[in-house]
């Protein structure tokens, strides 16, 4: 169907009217180096020292994901002992309850620092979700890495990660 003023698809991003070419969509495994989006359009692989400040930056991360989850178990830990009620129902997971003790403002935080981690962990998944084999092994690097520097050495400190 003609349309007026609706030559075709050219102004899309597809290169046909000499932008840059579409970012890569690929669907299964690859270790392309050409149009590889990550995250955003502007921040794209397409050679071979692009790929390396990617991975690096991908790599931190990473590592700074498995910081910041250290951080707020502490974060929380100490806090869910200052209400006085207490307490670990197990070494996996802090009760912290909906008293009047635990205060409006702790809850907040909390659920904030929440939000703010599932948004931090589903970007690296959608990093992971490039399929690209060299951003999928910065981003397990850059887990492992600091979950080796930042993890605790007690029963049920090795979880999977959230998404990621």
């Amino acid at each position: 169907m003609d349309m007026p003023g609706h030559d075709g698809h050219e102004g899309h991003g597809g290169g046909g009217d000499g932008s840059r070419p579409m970012c890569a969509m690929n669907m299964s495994l690859n270790w392309s180096t050409e149009n590889v989006c990550v995250l955003f359009d502007f921040w794209r692989v397409n050679s071979l020292t692009s790929l390396a400040f990617t991975c690096a930056a991908v790599f931190v991360l990473g590592y700074f994901y498995e910081y910041l989850r250290a951080k707020l178990r502490g974060w929380e830990l100490r806090n869910a002992s200052g209400t006085g009620a207490g307490a670990l129902a197990d070494s996996t997971s802090t009760l912290i309850p909906r008293s009047a003790t635990s205060g409006t403002n702790l809850r907040r935080k909390r659920a904030i620092y929440y939000g703010l981690m599932v948004a931090y962990s589903y970007s690296l998944m959608l990093i992971f979700m490039t399929y690209n084999g060299y951003l999928i092994v910065a981003v397990i690097g850059g887990a492992i890495a600091g979950h080796c520097s930042y993890s605790v050495d007690e029963p049920g400190s090795v979880r999977g990660a959230n998404c990621h």
